[in-house]
């Protein structure tokens, strides 16, 4: 069963902020639990004036940048209809990578460019401080100072539904984009694949996200009416809170996206350790070895003592006491 145009627009839009002041959104974003849309919070970059200006201006702009520094590029297999995943099987991924320079990469942009059905090509997740350093003095964003941002760069391309841990701020340059947003709640209804064996080190959904198979995967149907969109134009930002799966579909034949990971700290200020991700996949291993009944019960003692969604443990012991229970907000 393919997902159309119509079943898109009928899900619930992210909503948009529009930014007064810059120097406060840091903070601003860090307090919200749900997606925000920030429109035209970088339309003033000079890469968004040259993206817009030709479909391979924004390759020629990168060109002035290119320190001939080498950078991981994807390619999907025939089969794969344009997304970055498994194959049906689940037995192999549906792309290859190889290792070139940018500017080889935008050979290939350049050359696919008049080709229809071409292969969905991308380099993903390049430093930006290391590919192309000189973009960082033209464009500076004040909300996010000392933070070193990332570049996708590609053709029509869709990344699988997927999370990322840290704060993410991912600001559309040159090209169109379309983000679909699901809770961390949801994760029961994606059907994420392997934790270890993953495309690039997010664990990723195995239903197609072009053409779900609703019989295979029933509960897919469930998330998908609990989703947010996001439909983006170059100059747009959209902030993404630690743990909101997101399927991300570039919808040009060139597209530009640069995106700014950023931790999440304690109450204290200080980066997590161990961080919540080791601690997911130690107890994982360590309670999947249980009989059946002691991991429900001790499924009741990460309720109380971690999730701490019914009750505070800790109410009825005096604060000297309290210990590991504490809470740290």
């Amino acid at each position: 069963m393919q997902t159309s145009e119509a079943s898109v627009h009928a899900m619930k839009q992210v909503p948009v902020w529009t930014v007064t002041d810059e120097a406060s959104l840091k903070a601003l974003l860090e307090q919200c639990s749900e997606p925000v849309l920030l429109k035209g919070l970088v339309a003033h970059w000079p890469a968004v004036q040259a993206g817009r200006a030709a479909p391979l201006g924004i390759c020629e702009y990168l060109h002035r940048f290119d320190q001939g520094v080498e950078l991981m590029a994807t390619k999907t297999r025939a089969a794969a209809r344009g997304v970055m995943g498994y194959n049906a099987e689940l037995t192999d991924f549906a792309f290859v990578k190889a290792r070139m320079g940018l500017g080889e990469f935008m050979a290939h942009l350049q050359a696919y460019l008049p080709m229809e059905g071409a292969p969905s090509i991308a380099a993903q997740c390049a430093k930006v401080s290391e590919v192309i350093p000189g973009f960082l003095d033209e464009h500076r964003l004040a909300a996010l100072p000392g933070v070193i941002p990332n570049f996708w760069l590609g053709n029509a391309l869709t990344v699988p539904v997927h999370h990322d841990h840290p704060y993410n701020l991912a600001c559309v340059v040159a090209g169109r984009r379309r983000f679909t947003l699901f809770a961390p709640e949801q994760v029961g209804n994606l059907y994420i694949g392997p934790l270890e064996h993953t495309p690039s080190g997010a664990p990723i959904s195995v239903v197609h996200p072009k053409a779900p198979d609703f019989e295979r995967y029933p509960r897919y149907r469930e998330a998908l009416a609990s989703a947010q969109v996001a439909e983006m134009e170059p100059g747009d930002a959209l902030y993404i809170p630690p743990l909101w799966f997101h399927q991300v579909e570039a919808l040009e034949k060139v597209n530009l996206l640069v995106n700014y990971w950023w931790p999440v700290l304690t109450a204290a200020g200080e980066p997590q350790s161990p961080t919540p991700v080791a601690s997911l996949m130690q107890a994982i291993q360590v309670l999947n070895a249980l009989p059946p009944a002691q991991r429900e019960a001790w499924a009741a003692m990460f309720e109380h003592y971690v999730v701490q969604q019914a009750q505070d443990p800790a109410t009825h012991i005096p604060a000297a006491w309290q210990g590991a229970l504490a809470r740290r907000h």
